[in-house]
């Protein structure tokens, strides 16, 4: 008996390549199973085979055969040819075998957060293919085709809708920077122990996103090996956090913009600066400390003390010029705003709290945006994901203001600061540790678990390229952000400069290094954690 049967047509997804046609997600063969449940209704001696070659228990089969409609239901889809070989061999009445195409992403676990996946719709289900699905999809198709009693297309009578394939996306990110940095935060955070991560490296001068990584991750070809959704959760914009000391030098920006602080000034940071009953303290003890030395060695203090003598609202103006508390426009599911109160809202606690990274939320993204400011001399650019967008820049802080901050956060990543893990031998480095204790829920904190932080940008004097690093509820005693995120971006973006040809300074026939003889890492770990000499 010969029978016409309407089948779909499936639709190839667009392509997604990374920033020089390098494949991201591509399609690969793949069939179809199905099954007209009236005619392998009456075959049920046969069940067990075929359950068996699929993978299925007979309970399982049972259930997508009633699943499906009267004379049509998926039994298995998007599977290898050789599954569809198998099936065929048993030649079993009412089943069919469509070829069709799945989804494969080459670079697996270091891509998923970012890209995404495919689910057996052939939909979007997380990152760029979620978010761009519409593009990507395409249009499935639809023929009449005339059967075989087992289900075999003996010929097409007609084609009721041809498929058309997807559009191709081409993103701006860097297939190798994005795996140096895959694998040096995978690293971090098993050494630390730490719950999830994410890195962002950003083109300092266009806003190209070269890298985004996150952590945990697992490989997306595989399903199977995804044990929960934070597997795919893209931590670089999906998660906020408190940042800590990083969000010093905006606040320092701010002060020096609105002229309420010289970038001259001096502050005695010798003793707890009290607000409201509690005590703003810095780790190790320091005397009079200038602006550059606040930063280098990271004094909540001094950075309180500047907070406080500048009006409320031109640190939130400053906050939100440069990305926080704002989205930036990437489209990307799940991507938050982080939290920034109304200037309004702030008590005195606060207006000096918020300054050195609490009170405020901000994602890994938005921090190496906004450090592109600084790079950048007073510039926002806006983040660029997929590749052919428009530059938009615009002027957030004075170039005087970009120029001393620049100059001063290169001494964090010199000896005595903060950032000495992060310094790359012929290359100058700048940047800002940070690290926060976690919130513990019931107004006060846990101790020993924070967010751990490294943003900065290389070379110091003409930056090129800008990353942030943030690592989260490490459980190790020595989880501050220049021991934990520090060497994460070292390892990076030492790497990412030899990607993008940017050539190391020469001390005549040997690259240059630190003026510091003989640094033991011992040495090291002590400046990182806020030491100093």
């Amino acid at each position: 008996m010969r029978y016409l049967r309407t089948l779909p047509l499936s639709s190839q997804r667009g392509l997604i390549l990374g920033r020089n046609g390098e494949p991201l997600a591509v399609n690969v063969p793949a069939v179809t199973i199905w099954a007209d449940p009236r005619i392998l209704g009456t075959e049920r001696r046969h069940w067990q085979s075929l359950a068996r070659t699929l993978h299925l228990t007979l309970a399982e089969l049972a259930q997508r055969l009633r699943s499906g409609g009267a004379d049509f239901a998926y039994l298995r889809r998007q599977v290898a040819p050789r599954l569809g070989r198998a099936v065929r061999a048993l030649h079993l009445a009412g089943v069919g075998v469509s070829v069709s195409s799945r989804s494969y992403f080459p670079m697996g676990a270091i891509t998923a957060p970012l890209v995404g996946f495919v689910d057996e719709d052939h939909r979007g289900a997380g990152g760029v293919e979620m978010a761009f699905n519409g593009w990507l999809a395409g249009q499935s198709g639809r023929e009449q085709a005339l059967l075989d009693p087992r289900g075999q297309v003996l010929q097409v009578a007609r084609v009721e809708r041809l498929a058309r394939p997807g559009s191709p996306i081409r993103l701006s990110i860097s297939p190798q920077i994005q795996y140096w940095a895959y694998v040096a935060l995978r690293a971090a955070q098993k050494h630390f122990g730490a719950a999830n991560g994410s890195a962002v490296v950003m083109n300092v001068r266009n806003g190209q996103i070269l890298a985004m990584v996150s952590v945990p991750s697992c490989n997306p070809n595989n399903l199977a090996s995804c044990r929960s959704s934070a597997d795919f959760t893209d931590n670089a914009v999906h998660q906020a956090f408190e940042p800590g000391s990083v969000m010093k030098p905006f606040a320092i920006a701010a002060a020096l913009a609105s002229r309420s602080v010289p970038p001259t000034a001096r502050f005695n940071v010798s003793h707890p600066l009290w607000i409201g009953g509690y005590p703003i303290t810095d780790d190790v003890l320091h005397h009079v400390l200038n602006i550059e030395h606040i930063l280098k060695y990271s004094s909540c203090i001094g950075t309180a003390k500047i907070a406080l003598r500048t009006p409320r609202r031109d640190i939130y103006r400053m906050y939100r010029a440069v990305g926080f508390g704002r989205h930036l426009g990437l489209g990307l599911p799940g991507a938050t705003r982080g939290v920034l109160p109304p200037w309004q809202d702030w008590g005195k606690a606060r207006h000096a709290t918020i300054a050195i990274g609490y009170g405020v939320s901000v994602t890994t993204l938005q921090l190496a945006d906004a450090y592109a400011a600084i790079a950048n001399g007073g510039y926002h650019v806006r983040p660029e994901l997929i590749l052919g967008e428009p530059l938009k820049r615009k002027r957030v802080m004075p170039a005087w203001v970009a120029g001393d901050l620049r100059r001063w956060l290169r001494s964090v990543a010199e000896p005595n600061g903060t950032g000495i893990l992060a310094a790359i031998p012929g290359y100058q480095v700048a940047g800002k540790t940070g690290t926060a204790d976690i919130a513990n829920g019931k107004d006060g904190f846990f101790h020993h678990r924070t967010n751990a932080t490294f943003v900065g940008f290389a070379p110091g004097r003409d930056p090129r390229l800008v990353m942030a690093v943030t690592l989260r509820d490490s459980d190790k005693f020595w989880n501050f952000g220049g021991v934990e995120a520090a060497p994460v971006f070292r390892v990076t973006m030492e790497h990412a400069l030899e990607e993008m040809d940017v050539p190391p300074l020469w001390c005549g026939k040997r690259v240059c290094s630190l003026k510091a003889p003989r640094i033991t890492l011992a040495q090291a770990e002590i400046w990182s954690e806020g030491g100093g000499q």
